[in-house]
């Protein structure tokens, strides 16, 4: 079916506003970049049920987490909160449920950046097999903290401990039927070049919004390598950033950018859209290893000098198992 002539002209008119305006960063990463973008999506991929699919997601109970666990809920699949914060989880099942009409949302108490609290919570889970992980909990910190790993907080959180919760999630996720993992990065992450020893020991003094960005800087880069691990598995691995969204972790930690922009941010629901679509979408599983942003594959890298060597991926990948304390061979096809 050819799609009409209003359509046909509204896209090329989207795209020719891409070029013009997504260099600009801000008209991109905002709400009204998420707007032109979505003039380019096919409507029929936001139709696809999730009934039956089991669907695993860190940090559920606020911000993008709580949108995603809600439209997931809503297109039928069973999902899993994992949430350190019971109190607000359970207050969010609740109204998932209510507005979703499906009873299949199961709260797991878990602090992501504990190793005890990941293998409780993962023992917990009553399921075959998990169909998508999304690790999508974070914190950006206004001073360092150790945290139960023995590590920097905020490397733990973003980084380490989602790791560790990935590599524990792996046997149900190789019983899944196109099982994949969404990483949920940041734009923020273009700013950086990767220094692997300032992750585990940022210099003084403390600068909490590069030490968030340089986690998911690494992030991409691990994803990408993830991709290639568990390419025999058929485990597909992407790797995505919200744009700039309005959303409670965003107003807490960095509150003179939220006061400034919040006119310009995107929805809680915008942000997450591409994760909902990761999550949904078949056609992304044949493009595993990918960054992407408002459901296109994007370059992980906008500024010049920030680019890594082989070695340092290499330090990085060896790094994030000696800290999460995981077999480097478990990734390996059965």
């Amino acid at each position: 079916m050819q799609p009409s002539w209003p359509n046909y002209l509204a896209r090329k008119a989207a795209r020719v506003g891409d070029w013009l305006l997504d260099p600009t960063v801000v008209l991109s990463f905002d709400q009204t970049g998420f707007i032109r973008h979505r003039q380019q999506f096919n409507p029929e991929e936001d139709q696809a049920p999730l009934t039956g699919r089991q669907c695993a997601i860190t940090g559920a109970n606020s911000g993008l987490g709580r949108a995603t666990a809600h439209t997931l809920a809503a297109r039928g699949a069973t999902v899993h909160m994992f949430c350190r914060n019971l109190d607000s989880a359970h207050t969010v099942q609740a109204e998932i449920v209510a507005t979703t009409n499906n009873p299949n949302v199961v709260v797991h108490h878990m602090d992501v950046s504990c190793p005890d609290s990941i293998r409780s919570a993962v023992s917990t889970i009553n399921a075959d097999a998990i169909d998508v992980l999304i690790n999508n909990a974070g914190v950006l910190l206004d001073s360092p903290e150790t945290s139960n790993f023995g590590i920097e907080q905020t490397l733990a959180t973003n980084l380490v401990g989602p790791w560790a919760f990935t590599a524990a999630m792996l046997p149900l996720l190789r019983k899944g039927h196109n099982s994949r993992i969404i990483w949920v990065s940041s734009g923020g992450m273009y700013t950086q070049r990767l220094d692997v020893g300032h992750l585990q020991t940022p210099p003084e003094p403390f600068d909490g919004v590069r030490a968030y960005a340089q986690t998911k800087r690494a992030m991409v880069m691990l994803s990408e390598r993830l991709a290639t691990e568990l390419k025999a598995s058929g485990i597909a691995v992407h790797c995505m950033h919200p744009g700039w969204a309005n959303t409670p972790g965003v107003e807490q930690s960095l509150p003179l950018f939220w006061r400034i922009t919040k006119p310009i941010l995107r929805t809680a629901d915008s942000g997450a859209d591409t994760i909902i679509w990761l999550a949904a979408c078949d056609r992304a599983q044949q493009h595993s290893g990918k960054f992407w942003f408002d459901r296109e594959p994007r370059s992980t890298h906008l500024l010049p000098g920030t680019r890594s060597s082989q070695a340092v991926h290499q330090t990085l990948w060896e790094s994030v198992h000696a800290w999460s304390k995981v077999n480097p061979s478990c990734w390996g096809a059965e």
